[in-house]
């Protein structure tokens, strides 16, 4: 037996926040005090994810032999003071010689023989520090050359789920190695999703949120995470092709690893070795991948003959509150009355929430819906950016139809108010003062976006039951419209004399006034509940 194996569910490793503060916890107390620990808290919001996913993977493996309906079970899960520690406990006494972290036959998410010509670097495991460019980390020197058990488990499950792809080092074994090279399987799984992740005011409840329980398994085998499969190895004999329910996703091993001690001490990590792991082709498996939306693609169509839904990634350059109609995308149903598959599938979190809330089940409890993602750089061989949002909503405006297309119709209005009329009266007034357009458009843009994020924040913050949907869209557009019009006032005085005189473009005369008329009259067809009706007169000279 291994010195110091370092067992996972015993040796604190779990970084979380609570009252006290920042500290470490075992997956045993991890559970145990769930309904005092506020977040996880680890390196970078992804390790956060990623140990999520491990956590829910546990519960679910936990439950599963809990007798009644889904949301019967969920319910009683809602109502305990605690999660089901009895269940918990059972479960991880029988799994724990899995959860070794230097175990000599199977090392938790590790190959304990893994070997190769040569090692990766722990650069290679540390997402926070840019590969060939580590002048861009506050990790340098002494904590490069070492990480503490704590630190090497964290960074273990999260390159499982976001390591970039790229050439790996050529496993001993592998007959995928072709001139001691391991060429581009793709990302860790996680990495190609946008994750939605439903949060409360504690761990507990946050791991409930995302409990998405009655989901189907394979007939042919049971729905497994990898640590209760055999043991993991290099060689094609040990890949695993298939995802067999949502349990094995959680914990899909896309890469082949083995954390490297010093003989000298063995409570440091000095090396690693980061190799190709199980492939998984990604469309359409959006019955397992419940944190993620989806999107129907018809490129990926053309190949694959049948309507094919990818996953949806977070876009750097929007923010969270912008992409809501994928996030709150109505139920895949609503596409049979059309007998055509949607666009767009929300991620099954949101339905499942939804559900949760028509049975009655905390309907005005507040949820955090958190966005992570990560976008990759050059052929996705490297982490070129995290994306990190937030937004909180009653859990009864995912179960409500009317207000879910509130929620989406607010959006779409903030949008067009800033794309079209923010947007053309930069335009407008750059040519009006005979000056290019593309920046005076974007940054008109960009303080629109600006100042309404916060906005639409509060406003759909007190969304709730009962709510009237008509009334809550007329008192969005008249907040709309209170945030940009000054906007516009600013961007009409900014733009100076030369754009008072305006000029002749394409044979048309332009100036700041005409701008801020068009402009006017743009919010009106844009805004219609935020404008009183316009007498025939003035309705005249605004369309004149």
């Amino acid at each position: 037996m291994t010195e110091n194996p370092f067992n996972l569910t015993t040796e604190p490793w779990i970084r979380v926040r609570d009252e006290e503060g920042v500290r470490d916890v075992s997956l045993r107390e991890c559970f145990a005090e769930a309904p005092t620990i506020r977040a996880l808290a680890g390196e970078v919001v992804t390790q956060d994810a990623a140990i999520l996913r491990l956590l829910l993977a546990i519960l679910h493996r936990s439950v599963a032999d809990m007798p009644g309906y889904a949301v019967d079970v969920w319910r009683g899960l809602w109502e305990a003071p605690t999660l089901p520690l009895v269940a918990i406990t059972d479960y991880l006494d029988g799994v724990a010689g899995r959860f070794n972290l230097f175990d000599e036959i199977a090392p938790f998410l590790q190959v304990a023989d893994l070997a190769a010509a040569k090692t990766s670097g722990l650069v290679k495991l540390v997402a926070d520090v840019p590969d060939g460019a580590p002048f861009f980390t506050t990790r340098a020197g002494a904590e490069l050359e070492s990480l503490s058990l704590p630190e090497a488990a964290r960074w273990l499950v999260h390159a499982q789920a976001f390591d970039p792809s790229g050439i790996k080092t050529g496993m001993h074994g592998d007959p995928r190695v072709k001139g001691g090279k391991g060429y581009p399987i793709g990302t860790g799984w996680v990495g190609r999703c946008g994750l939605i992740i439903g949060e409360g005011a504690t761990l507990k409840d946050t791991l409930l949120f995302n409990l998405v329980l009655g989901t189907g398994e394979s007939d042919a085998e049971p729905d497994l995470p990898v640590w209760e499969r055999k043991p993991l190895g290099a060689g094609p004999e040990h890949r695993h092709p298939e995802p067999l329910g949502p349990i094995d996703l959680l914990t899909w091993p896309a890469r082949r690893i083995r954390l490297v001690r010093d003989p000298g001490q063995e409570g440091r990590v000095v090396d690693v070795l980061v190799g190709n792991g199980d492939k998984l082709e990604v469309a359409n498996r959006q019955r397992l991948e419940f944190m993620s939306g989806w999107r129907r693609s018809p490129n990926q169509e053309k190949t694959h003959g049948v309507p094919t839904y990818m996953p949806r990634g977070h876009d750097p350059s929007r923010r969270l509150w912008r992409g809501m109609a994928g996030v709150l995308a109505q139920d895949s149903r609503a596409g049979a009355v059309r007998n055509e598959p949607p666009p767009s599938q929300p991620p099954q979190v949101i339905e499942w929430l939804s559900r949760l809330a028509g049975q009655g089940l905390a309907p005005a409890v507040p949820i955090t819906l958190h966005a992570v993602g990560v976008s990759y750089g050059t052929q996705d061989s490297s982490i070129d950016e995290v994306y990190d949002d937030k937004l909180s909503l009653a859990i009864a405006v995912a179960s409500d139809p009317a207000l879910r297309q509130a929620a989406i119709d607010a959006t779409l209005c903030a949008e067009d108010a800033v794309w079209q009329g923010l947007g053309q009266l930069g335009s407008n007034l750059a040519l009006a003062a005979g000056r290019a357009v593309d920046g005076p458009r974007e940054r008109a843009r960009e303080a629109g976006y600006d100042r309404l994020e916060h906005a639409y924040a509060v406003w759909l913050a007190h969304l709730c039951p009962g709510s009237d949907p008509d009334v809550a869209l007329a008192e969005w557009q008249k907040t709309v419209r209170s945030v940009v019009v000054p906007i516009g006032d600013d961007l009409v005085t900014q733009a100076g004399q030369a754009a008072l005189f305006g000029r002749n473009v394409g044979g048309r005369h332009i100036d700041s006034g005409l701008a801020s008329l068009w402009f006017g009259r743009s919010l009106r067809k844009i805004l219609p509940y935020a404008f009183p009706m316009p007498s025939a007169t003035t309705k005249e000279r605004i369309d004149a």
